[in-house]
């Protein structure tokens, strides 16, 4: 039986050679069609998409016509009061039609703007007029849809007043009291619809159908030839109740993105595009017998091609394995060396460009494992020193919060209770501040320890301090690292604010959860209205103890992911940001804890 890998890989290789290479031939002619298909159909829909920003604009500037007119106070003012007279009626009706017809002609792509009112139902009408009664449009099939509604779009209809195939723009007109008086509609041809909305033409090849989407997905326009419009026909359904179209269901939420459809037995392409600044839509069906023509014809040549190197590659076979089994060999020696914790090993380079390529990656493997390593060992080194700090600097405030406890209470013994408010405060933050050794609090303990510290500070300054709490109910139990907050306000009201007895200390503290680069933080932000930041002050060269320590606390327990931020406000004053991660409850702290403890308590060291 045959065990050695080098036989083995040599007489597979021969053996498969010839199914391989037909799989491959096959896979390239379809590889080929499919990504130059996709090619042509992400090409066609970039031009869609292009067509669909345009259409952006125009639409845009068809509605601003109309709500130009609509919002224009002395139009607001007219409608609001009754005409004086028959000749006011009539000026107030040259009035408006001449600013109707003014904007009109502003805008190249407006047919004509009309208005309907019964306002004027009384009086004589002027001539070439665009204002008309109500009941021109009343029994429009699509107004009871629309009369409801301050503006909207109507899809293709055929004019009340001159007949023509209209796309409409409708949109009412209130009087100061809010009660709608009037309907503005601004009118443009259908067949001039498509060509301003895009700079190449949309339906060039009559076999081609376009349409207009509005945001719920109703056909707004479509055109192309009958026999197109056919097939976009099974794509679209009626709406219930309404003289219009929408996409069917399994369409409607398709948006920059395309899919073959059959109808009649003949496959078509359907491109919708992606919403534009008004979430409108262009969608346009392609037979795909003329789009990929070309394509197709390409392939063939290259599944000819394939059968040729099939033919070709049998010889070669039997060389190429060879070939390959003598670098894989030294790898693999290498890797063997690496397993046993040996991370100076190099496996030299080869002939080879993709072997070469290999090797120097293995090299710089090994060498990033054995400089990760030292880096491990000297972090857990930091760590353990951390923590044995930490724990000697809690045996002095052990016996400080015993004895203020012990002075709180004979305080109260003697009914002197301004000492008695501030020793129980400073016991306050020494119970909080030990924690029983935690490194991690609620929010809501750590805004308390804040809090006797601001109280302590209230009672030694005779001027008021305005200390502004704003954090959610929702994210106060979520989990910080302690005495994060005190250092900020302490410094904010010794450096910020130097004669605190001659004005009032303002400090805010507020809080919120939000996401940053997938990932959920909490942003505690601490803002005075101080002095500010020195000039040319920088976070790096800080000789203080306090926000050191909370910065480099927040490293070692969260990464250097997390941090503070310090900078002057345009206001005045300071704002400090403290960045760390949203820890919302007891499991997800232990599961942190957990991850952080992975690399020094030797998790990662078993991994070597």
């Amino acid at each position: 039986m045959i065990k050695k890998l080098t036989t083995i890989m040599v007489v597979s290789f021969l053996l498969v050679n010839a199914l391989f290479l037909t799989a491959i031939t096959f896979i390239s002619y379809k590889t080929f069609l499919d990504i130059s298909s996709k090619d042509i159909s992400e090409t066609r829909l970039a031009l869609l998409n292009e067509s669909t920003n345009n259409l952006s604009n125009y639409i845009t500037s068809v509605s601003e016509a109309g709500k130009y007119v609509a919002a224009n106070q002395s139009v607001i003012e007219t409608f609001s009061n009754q005409p004086k007279s028959v000749y006011g009626a009539i000026t107030e009706q040259r009035e408006l039609a001449k600013l109707l017809t003014g904007v009109a002609s502003l805008k190249r792509d407006i047919d004509s703007i009309e208005l309907f009112t019964n306002r004027y139902i009384d009086y004589p009408k002027i001539d070439g007029n665009v204002i008309y009664t109500m009941d021109m449009i009343n029994k429009e099939p699509w107004f009871d849809i629309f009369a409801s509604m301050d503006s909207a779009w109507i899809p293709n209809h055929v004019s009340p007043v001159n007949n023509q195939e209209m796309i409409s723009y409708i949109h009412l007109i209130p009087d100061q009291k809010g009660q709608t008086v009037a309907f503005l509609k601004v009118n443009v041809l259908t067949e001039n619809f498509f060509a301003n909305t895009s700079e190449y033409n949309l339906t060039g090849n009559v076999s081609e159908s376009v349409m207009v989407l509005n945001t719920g997905g109703k056909v707004i326009a479509k055109l192309g030839s009958p026999q197109s419009i056919q097939a976009l026909n099974n794509v679209i359904t009626s709406i219930d109740g309404e003289p219009s179209e929408r996409l069917m269901d399994k369409y409607i939420k398709l948006s920059n993105q395309y899919q073959t459809i059959s109808y009649n037995n003949e496959d078509y392409l359907f491109l919708v595009s992606e919403t534009n600044y008004n979430q409108w839509r262009l969608a346009q069906l392609i037979p795909m017998e003329e789009l990929f023509a070309d394509t197709r014809k390409t392939s063939y040549y290259i599944l000819f091609l394939g059968i040729g190197a099939l033919l070709l590659s049998i010889p070669l076979a039997y060389w190429v394995g060879r070939r390959i089994m003598h670098p894989l060999q030294r790898i693999i020696h290498g890797m063997k060396k690496v397993e046993q914790g040996k991370f100076d090993v190099n496996v030299g380079s080869f002939y080879i460009e993709e072997y070469d390529i290999l090797a120097k990656n293995f090299n710089q493997m090994t060498y990033q494992l054995e400089e990760l390593f030292k880096k491990w060992e000297l972090e857990s080194k930091y760590r353990k020193e951390a923590e044995l700090k930490a724990l000697q600097s809690e045996i002095m405030p052990h016996f400080l919060y015993n004895t203020l406890d012990m002075i709180h209470w004979k305080a109260m013994d003697h009914n002197a209770k301004e000492i008695s408010f501030m020793a129980n405060q400073l016991s306050k933050m020494f119970r909080i501040g030990l924690s029983g050794g935690k490194k991690f609090i609620p929010l809501r303990d750590e805004l308390e320890h804040a809090n006797s510290y601001n109280q302590i500070q209230r009672a030694r300054i005779s001027k008021s301090i305005n200390y502004d709490l704003k954090v959610p109910a929702s994210i106060k139990d979520f989990y910080v690292p302690k005495i994060i907050l005190q250092p900020f306000i302490e410094n904010s009201m010794i450096h910020g604010y130097p004669n605190p007895e001659k004005e009032t200390v303002i400090i805010k503290v507020l809080a919120k959860c939000m996401v940053e680069n997938g990932n959920e933080v909490l942003l505690i932000t601490i803002i005075d209205h101080g002095i500010g930041l020195p000039n040319n002050w920088d976070i790096k060269n800080l000789s203080g103890v306090g926000i050191t320590n909370v910065r480099e606390r927040i490293w070692l327990y969260c990464g250097k992911a997390y941090g503070i931020r310090m900078e002057n406000r345009q206001e005045g004053g300071t704002a400090v940001q403290i960045k760390l991660p949203a820890i919302k409850n007891r499991e997800e702290l232990e599961a942190w804890l957990v991850n952080q403890r992975d690399w020094v308590d030797g998790i990662g060291k078993d991994r070597f």
